[in-house]
Order: C-alpha cells, then structure tokens, then sequence
C-alpha cells in the first residue's frame, strides 16, 4: 500500500495590502499637485500662502507615502508591485520637493 505524501507547499497571497495602495495613490495624487503647483506659479506672479500651505503638505505626504512603501516591501505575504511602484512615485516626488525648495532658499 503506498504511503500518502503530506503536501506541504504554500503560496503566498497574490493581493496588494491597502496600505500599499494607499501610498501608490498618495504618491500619485502629491506628483499631480506637484505639477499643477509647478504650472500655476509659472502662470502666476504672485502667489498666494495657500501654494506654500498646500506644496508643504504634499511634501509630507509624500514622505509618509514613501515610509510606508518601504514598510510594505519588507511585508512577506503580499505582491511587490504596488509597494514597489509606491516606493518609486513618492521618492522621486519627495526629491522634487526638496529641490524645489533648496532653489527656493536660495
């Protein structure tokens, strides 16, 4: 009689965390803030607080988007992707900020 083998192989789960998501999307949504600020200040002369306001925030966000990106890629059980696509938006969003804003000072 043969013996029965045990099947111990497992997958891992194909779907994206939320919090993965979440940080592709705000990634997307702080670059396009990004160029819409970009443009309005080269149609503009004068601009108002709320640019400043409004480009610092998004700066925020998407520092926060890139933490949690790099949070989601060291995740075992999910698909590397979205946190990878994540990771990329908001880094290089982060680094257009942040060179925006040393032109600025200087």
């Amino acid at each position: 009689m043969a013996k029965k083998r045990e099947n111990n192989v497992q997958f891992r789960r194909s779907g994206y965390s939320a919090k993965a998501v979440t940080a592709l999307i705000a990634g997307i949504l702080t670059f396009i803030i990004f160029i819409v600020l970009i443009f309005w200040a080269g149609i503009k002369e004068d601009t108002p607080k709320a640019f400043a306001i409004c480009g610092t925030a998004a700066l925020v966000v998407s520092f926060i988007g890139l933490i949690v990106s790099i949070k989601c890629v060291k995740e075992q059980d999910s698909g590397y992707a979205v946190p990878y696509a994540g990771m990329a938006v908001n880094g290089i969003t982060f680094i257009s900020y942040m060179i925006t804003y040393i032109i600025g000072l200087v």
